[in-house]
């Protein structure tokens, strides 16, 4: 199957831009940090981060429901690291911390979930063949459980 998504931005003023997913989400605005921009939004590093983030934290979700599991509120902290590679700025690396609300002896049956998780989050899979991403997996009482 094969899906095309669109998006549309539309330059605004500065580094200002509306961006339209579709009619759903009309009028969401990205900028660039002050100083060369005004900071009205988020920029296409926080866009990027929050899209492996989320797609790895509905990626954990989908495996917790689909093995039975509740692993309560979910919580995801992440962080892009920006690094300079032949004078220019890159992304370096990002790394999510996805913490369930939930005990490890609350939660039966994790190691299949935590062994495949990654591997249906689309946009990780696809972002990492270009960067690093280190994602760990801690429960309620800060257990670190991958």
């Amino acid at each position: 199957m094969t899906e095309n998504i669109t998006v549309t931005l539309t330059h605004k003023n500065d580094y200002r831009f509306e961006v339209d997913f579709n009619e759903s989400f009309k009028g969401f605005v990205s900028d660039i940090e002050k100083p060369s921009g005004g900071s009205c939004g988020p920029a296409q590093t926080h866009m990027l981060l929050a899209a492996v983030a989320n797609c790895l934290s509905v990626s954990f979700l989908y495996s917790l429901n689909r093995f039975g599991i509740d692993g309560g509120n979910i919580v995801t902290k992440a962080m892009l690291d920006i690094c300079k590679r032949d004078g220019v700025y890159r992304v370096g690396k990002i790394n999510v911390a996805i913490t369930t609300g939930k005990s490890e002896e609350e939660m039966n049956g994790l190691g299949d979930v935590l062994s495949g998780f990654e591997n249906i989050s689309a946009i990780s899979r696809s972002v990492l063949e270009g960067i690093p991403i280190e994602t760990h997996v801690f429960d309620r009482k800060g257990i670190r459980l991958k």
